[in-house]
């Protein structure tokens, strides 16, 4: 009877390949030669029936097949890892683990986790800056940051930062560029990001503005590359007081109108329904609601179906 699982062996190079699409670079994470890198991704290839890279003099590439398989494989192998290590190394060395959105995590999370690791210097924190929405009823982690709105099917949850918006700019353009009667510089691009790219017409909707005629977009992948563009003097763009408070604070972005509004998605802090925190997790958790000034006593409960 032929056998329903290759060998882990195999897929476990084939992750560290599709990582780094380079039998070099995988082998050299690998700790082996990239000839054995490729031995085993052939062996995988034929076990499969499928051409998972595409070969070239400078390289490998991921198939379309390859690309389907490592979106499915990939995250099983990451649990698979962290179970083993969890089971091995008990609660006290656990890793914490949280899930984020990336503009959070690179303007708001990351100028400040050093002051947690040096309360904590033992402990370990994974964090995943990833706008997809994740089942924590299912996955393996311990803490998710969400811009939503309640409800949060399994989760336990806390109001973690509030966020208002107004629409930005550096105070050179503001300074050169024409002000139309609603505040907005005229001929300069309102910059966007994939992710919040529908604020300024909240923002809009909300103050009873106009969207300026023949207005143009520049769209960024992230937020951050946003603020680095604005604070540059290219554009105009949403400030998020969550994202983007110590900027606007310290003058090096200025607001363009007086009406601040609530964005309709707001920051929480989920935990798992009933999951007891490891103590580690908890620190971490408590030192993070000190850090945004929201509430920490007891979150607020959802049934789990």
């Amino acid at each position: 009877m032929r056998r329903e699982l290759p060998n882990l062996d195999w897929l476990r190079v084939f992750a560290s390949t599709a990582a780094t699409e380079s039998f070099a670079l995988a082998a050299l994470e690998l700790s082996v030669t990239p000839g054995a890198v490729s031995q085993r991704i052939k062996a995988l290839e034929a076990f499969l029936g499928v051409e998972l890279f595409q070969r070239y003099a400078q390289g490998v590439r991921l198939t379309e097949a390859g690309k389907r398989y490592a979106q499915r494989v990939l995250p099983s192998l990451d649990q698979l890892t962290h179970a083993t290590r969890d089971l091995m190394t008990g609660d006290a060395n656990k890793p914490v683990r949280l899930t984020i959105l990336p503009a959070l995590a690179q303007l708001w999370l990351g100028p400040r986790i050093d002051a947690f690791h040096r309360g904590h210097a033992n402990a370990t924190v994974e964090i995943w800056a990833d706008p997809a929405i994740v089942d924590m009823r299912t996955s393996n982690f311990d803490i998710a940051i969400r811009y939503a709105r309640p409800p949060f099917a399994g989760c336990d949850y806390r109001p973690f930062l509030a966020d208002d918006m107004v629409p930005v700019a550096a105070p050179s353009l503001i300074e050169s560029a024409e002000l139309d009667a609603q505040g907005l510089p005229v001929g300069v691009p309102l910059m966007l990001d994939t992710y919040l790219n529908n604020d300024f017409d909240d923002w809009l909707r909300l103050t009873g503005h106009v969207r300026p005629h023949g207005l143009m977009a520049q769209n960024f992948s992230l937020y951050s590359m946003v603020v680095e563009a604005t604070l540059k003097g290219r554009g105009f763009m949403m400030g998020h007081t969550s994202l983007i408070s110590d900027l606007i604070a310290d003058g090096r972005l200025q607001p363009l109108s007086d009406q601040w509004v609530a964005a309709p998605n707001q920051f929480y802090l989920l935990t798992r329904a009933g999951a007891p925190l490891a103590p580690v997790a908890q620190a971490f958790v408590d030192w993070l609601l000190l850090e945004a000034g929201a509430e920490s006593g007891a979150p607020e409960s959802l049934p789990t179906s």
